[in-house]
Formats: C-alpha cells, structure tokens, sequence
C-alpha cells in the first residue's frame, strides 16, 4: 500500500462533495477538492456554481470576492466572471473593448443534491448525476448528518469505517467489547464496488447494542465501499428496524479528508426519540476515530511513508487500493453484476 494517499487525488471523473447546501448564500465559498482550490458560489435561480479559485488577471483568490448580479467579482480588479468561467465585464476597460480571449477560467460541474453541493471534477462531461444517499428523508426513516475534518487520507478513513477488528479497542464498551467472537464474511469485489457480508454475527455486547440492537433477533450486517471514496454500513434486523451509515469522503490533499455522514434508520414510530440517543453517541465514536487515524498519519509522517503488513482480516484496504489503481489506468474494468473476485475469511471480533 505504499503511496497509496496519493491514488486518489488522480480519479477525477467523479462526483465529489465540495460543501452542504446551506454553507452556499451571498458569499462565494473556498474549498480545496483533490488538491485544487475551488471557489462555490450560489446563482440567482438557486443552482450552484464552482469554478478554478483564482482570477485569469492577476490570480487572485476569487473566494476572496463577492457576487454581483450573477456574476463573481474578484476583489483586486473587478473582474466578473460567469459560472462558465468566462470573464465577462473588466472595469477599467472601455465598455466596447474586445475583452481577450484568454480572460476564462476553468469551471467545474456542480449540482445539488441531498442537501450537498457535488462537483465533478473530470474534463469530460459527468456520465451520470451524483449519487444518492440511501433513504435519505423518506417517510418512516429518520436521518441526521454529520461533518467531520479528518487528518489522514480518504484510504485510512476508508478503511477505518469498514474495518471491525478496531473497534474492540478503539471504541472498547462504546461500539463493541473486548469479547472476542469469530464472525465468517464472504467478499465479493466488483469494478465499482466492494461487499463484505457478515454471517452468524453474535451480539458485540456493547453500549450501541443495548441501546439500539434487540436482542434475539437475526442480525443482517453488510458493509460496502463504493468507488471512488464512500463506505456505506448496513444493521438489519427486519423491516421495521435498519440502520445505514454512510460517508463520502472528499480528498483535501494527501493526508487530509473532509467526511460527510449521513445516518438514515428505521425503528418503528420512536425513530425521533432514538436520534436523542443515537445522534451523540454516533459524535462521540466518530470522534474517537478523528483521534486514532490523527496518530496514524503523525507515525506514517514520523517514519517517512506507509509501510504497513497485511492480512486476510484487513479485508477491504487493500482491495480498495486494487479498484483506484484499475480506475487510473488504460485497462479500467467495466462494471459487472458479477464480482472479479470472491472469497471467504473468518474474524475474530
């Protein structure tokens, strides 16, 4: 998994969230995706825009600016750009000057979408919209969000977030407890995506499933990774009690990734009340996994690189690795229904 951080930052044919809906109003917005600096600005029909953050004139930041009548007005000059990038009014020129050709910048494809802003960040058109969080906002689901600044990269987030072994001892009590139970999974990696399915999973005796797990009930748990950068967890114990955790990851730079989480569950007609509950605790695990990968990324800076060992229970880094490297070069797979691969492991957790 050597340089593994910097993989990423080369999928640029994705969708990416950049910002939550409500961070766009009458200010431009600053954000720095994949390593390059954007600046967000909401237009007048309510759409949002991005654009390359720095003025064609003098490279100033344009987040810097203000918006005018449509327009984003860089703050050295005044020079108004369109949500296209075209500069389209400099004011120290007459008004019937050619303005040149070059004055443009590059613009990004964005949307909204679940109370996001996405862009795109590839060069050609974006094949398809931004995908959508699961259950988000649908009648009899209960949802809250959450947004987390991570210092490490979207891999260690990644692998964190559909990783169980951790948890006994990064959330030991909270999440699971130090009674150790082997859990079989079967694997199954595609072009676009990872399954892990869990079988005969035993109660993690822990605060969580007391609070929110019942007991005697069969215990459906599948974690998933989607390309480029989301993880997505699923807790089934029937139709009327599911929980879906899922956070898209959004590369800063190398060794840091803003997250957004979004949390949607069904638990009969008390969905409001568990939220009192689940909504804190679910702040406090996230917290604890801010801290643990923050020492990670100061030992991988400490040592001069990821020198890391492997095994059959690190179950979905290593594959993730696998789909970015096939992603970036010329022989990228199309997706299939059936897995390139499939394999069974036993946990101990």
């Amino acid at each position: 998994m050597e340089h593994a951080a910097s993989v990423i930052t080369q999928l640029k044919d994705f969708w990416y969230i950049a910002a939550e809906s409500r961070e766009l109003n009458s200010r431009p917005v600053g954000r720095t995706l994949l390593g390059e600096p954007l600046v967000l600005f909401r237009k007048a029909n309510g759409s949002p825009a991005a654009l390359i953050d720095r003025c064609a004139h003098r490279n100033m930041a344009l987040s810097r600016g203000r918006i005018r009548d449509d327009l984003i007005e860089c703050p050295y000059h005044g020079w108004r750009y369109r949500d296209d990038g075209k500069c389209i009014y400099i004011p120290s020129l007459p008004q019937q000057t050619d303005l040149p050709d070059p004055a443009r910048v590059r613009a990004f494809p964005a949307v909204q979408s679940d109370e996001y802003v996405w862009v795109y960040m590839g060069t050609d058109p974006p094949a398809g919209p931004p995908p959508r969080f699961p259950h988000c906002g649908e009648p009899r689901w209960t949802t809250f969000k959450m947004k987390t600044r991570f210092q490490a990269s979207a891999l260690a987030c990644l692998e964190n977030f559909l990783d169980c072994p951790h948890t006994v001892y990064v959330h030991r009590g909270w999440f699971r407890s130090p009674h150790i139970n082997q859990v079989r999974a079967t694997v199954a990696r595609h072009a676009d995506r990872i399954e892990v399915r869990f079988a005969a999973e035993r109660d993690a005796q822990s605060i969580v499933s007391r609070l929110l797990f019942p007991s005697g009930k069969n215990l459906l748990h599948t974690d998933r990774f989607l390309m480029p950068s989301t993880s997505r967890v699923d807790y089934h114990f029937g139709p009327d009690r599911r929980f879906i955790i899922t956070s898209q990851c959004t590369p800063i730079s190398d060794d840091e990734t803003e997250v957004y989480t979004v949390i949607s569950f069904r638990f009969g007609r008390i969905g409001s009340l568990i939220r009192l509950l689940f909504e804190p605790l679910s702040r406090r695990i996230i917290r604890q996994d801010v801290e643990i990968l923050r020492h990670q990324t100061a030992q991988l800076k400490r040592f001069g690189g990821a020198h890391f060992v492997s095994t059959e229970s690190d179950i979905v880094g290593p594959d993730i690795l696998k789909l970015w490297q096939q992603a970036t070069s010329k022989n990228h797979m199309k997706k299939t229904e059936e897995p390139l691969e499939r394999r069974n492991v036993v946990l101990r957790f």
